[in-house]
């Protein structure tokens, strides 16, 4: 209820909801996102219902610390919940992941195989000595793959 009454604020003048969780009369949102039809809604989650949410509404889908046999398994889940919809997954629709801080360099190349757009580093911590530490690590990662 709520992505979808995300979407209607999105792009709708004056929104009444009247959903299950969800209720509100005459809701303005201003301004609208820039992006058309609207902000695009990536999804995470593992259980089923994420990822036929993720079908539903999403321009994408997120998993965190997963390693590519996961993410393959994942992928299947994705395709069938697809295919339930009556739909394929397209190239347009975002495979976004955060790797296992202790996942190799050599595995990176596993993720774009199987079509990831995107990997978020995991920075393992938000004291600022650490941080420092894994965005070195990080961008010597990245001048690996410039």
């Amino acid at each position: 209820e709520f992505l979808e009454a995300m979407r209607r604020m999105w792009t709708e003048p004056v929104v009444d909801f009247h959903g299950k969780w969800l209720r509100f009369e005459t809701l303005r949102m201003d301004p609208k996102p820039i992006q058309k039809p609207h902000t695009p809604i990536i999804v995470g989650g593992y259980a089923g219902a994420a990822v036929r949410r993720a079908v539903r509404f999403g321009a994408g889908w997120y998993g965190f610390n997963l390693d590519p046999e996961r993410l393959r398994g994942m992928l299947a889940k994705l395709d069938a919940a697809f295919a339930e919809a009556g739909r394929t997954r397209g190239p347009e629709f975002q495979i976004v992941v955060t790797p296992p801080m202790a996942m190799g360099a050599d595995a990176m190349g596993a993720y774009a195989d199987m079509g990831v757009h995107r990997l978020i580093p995991n920075l393992g911590s938000q004291r600022p000595e650490r941080v420092a530490a894994r965005l070195t690590e990080l961008a010597d990662l990245a001048k690996r793959f410039a």
